[in-house]
């Protein structure tokens, strides 16, 4: 430290020199000052989540650290709200985002490892109200995949749009008897992309079979998800028999062989296009009635007509039905 020298003699004027000195102070104290190094942050995962809070905001870099002995611990501010981290490895740190009204423009992401010395990180951060689902349509669908899911709600965002983390999640419900761990319990993700405030719609994923229950909801970051799971379920249609029949079998039926058909399901069985409940419906066989005449029309010797089963509005064409004396 540069002092300057105040010299005094009996006599003297009492002047004070200029020159200056160096003077050590000896600090037999225990106290230390910690240099580290400004951290660095490349990416944060994920960007957007609830305006509860409670996010597991993942922030990945370089130079993080912790060392208690010297108050060294990571620290993340969100917008104007600071929030102490949790320390993973020198390359990642994660921090609980803190509750926020901010939903109206994105909120500054910045990390210290002191609460005092900020570095912006040039990332930001969305908050949105937890969406809410009140239902699901169609209630079933192939197991091929592919059915058209809608799903009715509210606080649905359009700040979703174009954010690969919108998600529907599906999610198999297992029986006690699977014996199948929770971390090990089927799971897909299919695109969700949003229609208006109340609406959302996805596909429903391949891979599961006929039989099969799924639990749907939904995120918008790919971590929080909705409060209520929607069942969805899958069902199998592998033919129908026979494929012909007499013109005046008013006792006789056509068998729609499959699985996962279920009694809760809205089924209707088709013939020349007009629709009519069927006679029974098993797990494994609709039964439909053969002959049809709602229409007032009675099938004619020769008469090849279409077959069709529809289930929760998604329609099966089974051929033709072909009639004979």
């Amino acid at each position: 430290m540069l002092l300057k020298e105040v010299s005094h003699q009996p006599g003297s004027s009492g002047q004070i020199s200029t020159d200056p000195i160096d003077t050590v102070f000896h600090d037999s104290s225990n106290l230390e000052f910690y240099y580290y190094r400004t951290p660095s942050v490349y990416k944060i995962e994920p960007n957007s989540g609830l305006t509860s809070g409670g996010t597991d905001l993942t922030i990945t870099g370089a130079w993080f650290m912790q060392k208690p002995e010297y108050g060294v611990f990571p620290f993340c501010k969100v917008g104007e709200h600071v929030v102490r981290g949790r320390f993973i490895q020198t390359n990642r740190i994660i921090c609980k985002t803190p509750p926020s009204d901010a939903t109206g423009a994105p909120s500054s992401i910045a990390v210290s490892l002191n609460g005092v010395d900020w570095r912006e990180t040039n990332f930001h951060f969305s908050y949105y109200e937890r969406p809410v689902i009140t239902d699901v349509a169609p209630k079933s669908g192939d197991a091929a995949g592919g059915t058209e899911l809608w799903l009715k709600g509210t606080r649905f965002s359009n700040i979703t749009q174009a954010l690969k983390t919108v998600q529907c999640r599906f999610r198999k419900i297992v029986n006690n008897s699977e014996n199948i761990d929770e971390t090990d319990v089927p799971t897909k993700f299919i695109p969700a992309y949003f229609i208006d405030k109340e609406t959302m719609k996805c596909g429903t994923p391949a891979g599961f079979v006929g039989g099969d229950q799924v639990r749907v909801d939904l995120t918008f970051n790919g971590f929080d998800y909705t409060d209520a799971s929607y069942v969805f379920s899958y069902y199998s249609i592998y033919s129908s028999f026979p494929k012909s029949g007499p013109f005046d079998a008013n006792n006789q039926h056509i068998q729609v062989k499959g699985k996962g058909f279920r009694p809760e399901s809205t089924i209707l069985c088709g013939l020349n296009k007009v629709e009519v409940a069927p006679l029974k419906i098993e797990p494994d066989v609709i039964r439909c009635p053969m002959i049809i005449d709602e229409s007032g029309v009675q099938p004619a010797d020769k008469d090849s007509v279409p077959f069709m089963v529809s289930i929760d509005q998604n329609k099966h064409d089974l051929g033709n039905f072909h009639y004979y004396k």
